[in-house]
């Protein structure tokens, strides 16, 4: 199965482009669960188990920030392999680990994660080069979402600053992204941020049909009217991924019910920006 062929199947099985982030913080997990997993790797485990059970009729697919899984120290990714393996086979994995260097090097953390691991896609940084990304898009079951327009306030320290031709790096990036995608058999999608709804349509219009995965809907305070705005004349599906205000909905002893009612709640506000 295609990459594209899996996420428009993942999407409309679950009826929603909800993404259930993986942020996995143990200082964040309720009570019960660190009573009953004393060592922190298994309490991540734990966790993200149960998250993924309480979500799984309402998210297309996962997002496991891989930054949260490193700092368990020697042991992290054999933790992040246990968690992936936990996911139904027909939801979408992405690995958010922004990697992004030349290469061998590049083809390495390929095969990792593609090969080892087993994920559908990876967050990349094209900052080093376009041809950092080349070796994650030779097979068309995997894709890979390059930073675009992020939904951090320093994105405009680079993203939206303006070059010669007067189009902002963001811009510039789309065009390319958009070149490369006719040159390659891996799906190429644009991270963009939903706290920058208003300064994504010359981004959008510069690549109308990739696959975007949008973060910044929930903690980070996105508004997804906003964003549905601005999708208006995409034609590519989108990934709204959702991490803290969902997997910390509660912690008490019915935080797991709550994980659930705030994924149901999401699913349901998110359905209209399916493609």
């Amino acid at each position: 199965m295609t990459f594209p062929e899996k996420l428009d199947q993942s999407t409309r099985d679950a009826g929603s482009p909800l993404l259930v982030g993986l942020d996995p913080d143990p200082a964040r997990m309720p009570l019960h669960l660190i009573d009953r997993h004393p060592v922190v790797n298994d309490l991540v485990t734990a966790f993200c188990h149960e998250v993924i059970d309480a979500t799984r009729d309402h998210a297309c697919g996962y997002k496991l920030n891989l930054a949260f899984f490193e700092a368990l120290g020697r042991q992290a990714f054999s933790v992040f392999a246990d968690v992936v393996n936990a996911i139904p086979q027909n939801r979408l994995v992405v690995a958010d680990a922004k990697r992004g260097d030349i290469g061998n090097t590049a083809e390495k953390y390929r095969d990792a994660f593609f090969g080892q691991f087993g994920v559908d896609a990876v967050t990349l940084s094209p900052f080093m080069g376009l041809d950092t990304m080349a070796s994650f898009l030779e097979d068309d079951r995997y894709g890979v979402f390059a930073l675009t327009l992020t939904s951090n306030p320093g994105s405009a320290d680079l993203m939206e600053q303006k070059l010669e031709d007067g189009k902002t790096m963001s811009v510039h990036l789309a065009e390319s992204f958009r070149r490369m995608q006719k040159t390659v058999p891996g799906t190429l999608g644009m991270v963009v941020g939903a706290t920058k709804a208003g300064k994504l349509r010359p981004v959008l219009e510069a690549n109308p049909e990739a696959p975007l995965l949008i973060p910044g809907i929930g903690a980070q305070g996105g508004s997804i009217d906003e964003l549905a705005l601005a999708l208006q004349t995409h034609h590519g599906p989108a990934l709204i991924p959702i991490s803290r205000d969902i997997i910390y909905a509660g912690t008490g002893l019915s935080w797991k019910e709550d994980v659930a009612g705030r994924a149901e709640w999401y699913k349901e506000r998110l359905k209209g920006l399916m493609s």
